[in-house]
């Protein structure tokens, strides 16, 4: 930073603002600098930093279920966010959601020093044992269910189950059948209740309840079950998520049913190839560039303010509608 200083006709402390993306530096010195900063090449020394915030600058991320699209998601997202600041991410994915496994992932992140540790496991499992770890090492939850009060972030799974269930009920379907997904999983658990909640504020009951496991194949196979077993019983099926969803409208479509016409169509998460279906399916978005942020700040928060009492802050999801759903046939 001397160097750069001496360069730039500023004063180190100037540089060192610009570095550290400080304010009171003009727009006109900040854009100057780091032309400078990158005609020379000059990276900041992030080692260096550390040792003199005795702050780390890498986020810890524990994951499971990558396999399947909104864990994937975000975990993208989380790598983003932490990127935006100028930080690392050290990922430790779990082959397994046991508490060994978890204990392990944290206790190998700890062991690099990492600033503090986002964590998202979606199936339910008691984890008690990381309150001790939290005393010590900021933690955020992210869309998962620690066992204790922790720092939280959630996507209101209940609230976008009970959207798509509301869109069809104002399109007069009486007869809703629902594609669950393993009810071990949190999401899975939300997204049904808020299917049944609704349903009882209308004054409905459900239709034929079949599960599968999140898979296209998966939707595909338990659709050609509903179908054989519950002929006409449903005009309107709701699944837990898009890849289901897919593989519903394959085994509707093979049955002859036209689609919405017939039965109509909804999922959950809106992939990128939602909108590209034929028909076109209606879902529920999560915001998951809004979740990485948050759960992000929420660390950050923890770094500035240790001790604060642990909050939870929820996103919340928003309908998509397309050609996959019209109103009952009459």
């Amino acid at each position: 930073m001397t160097d750069i200083a001496a360069l730039s006709g500023v004063s180190y402390q100037t540089v060192s603002r610009v570095v550290n993306g400080m304010p009171d530096v003009a727009d006109t010195t900040r854009e100057r600098l780091l032309k400078i900063m990158s005609e020379v090449g000059y990276r900041p020394n992030v080692t260096a930093r550390q040792l003199v915030s005795q702050r780390s600058s890498v986020v810890g991320v524990v994951t499971f279920g990558t396999g399947l699209y909104g864990p994937t998601q975000i975990m993208v997202n989380l790598e983003q966010s932490v990127k935006e600041l100028g930080w690392s991410v050290m990922f430790c994915g779990i082959a397994e959601e046991s508490v060994n496994e978890i204990r392990r992932a944290v206790n190998e992140l700890c062991s690099h020093q990492v600033a503090g540790v986002l964590i998202h496991l979606p199936i339910q499992i008691d984890l008690q044992h990381l309150k001790d770890i939290s005393r010590n090492l900021p933690l955020v939850a992210i869309d998962s269910d620690f066992s204790f009060k922790a720092h939280s972030v959630f996507v209101n799974q209940e609230q976008g189950s009970r959207l798509v269930t509301r869109h069809l009920i104002a399109l007069r379907h009486v007869r809703i059948a629902y594609l669950r997904a393993p009810l071990i999983w949190r999401a899975a658990r939300l997204r049904f209740r808020g299917f049944l909640k609704e349903l009882e504020s209308a004054r409905l009951k459900p239709g034929p309840i079949i599960e599968a496991d999140w898979s296209a194949r998966g939707g595909f196979e338990a659709t050609k079950e509903l179908i054989s077993a519950k002929p006409g019983e449903f005009t309107a099926l709701v699944s837990a998520n898009d890849q289901m969803a897919l593989g519903a409208i394959r085994a509707i479509e093979e049955a002859e049913i036209p689609i919405p016409a017939r039965i109509s169509v909804a999922g959950f998460d809106d992939i990128p190839e939602a909108a590209y279906l034929r028909p076109p399916l209606t879902t529920v978005r999560q915001d998951f560039a809004s979740l990485g942020k948050l759960s992000v700040q929420c660390l950050l928060d923890q770094l500035d303010n240790p001790g604060r009492a642990p909050r939870n802050r929820t996103i919340r999801p928003t309908l998509i509608e397309r050609a996959s759903t019209t109103f009952a046939p009459k």
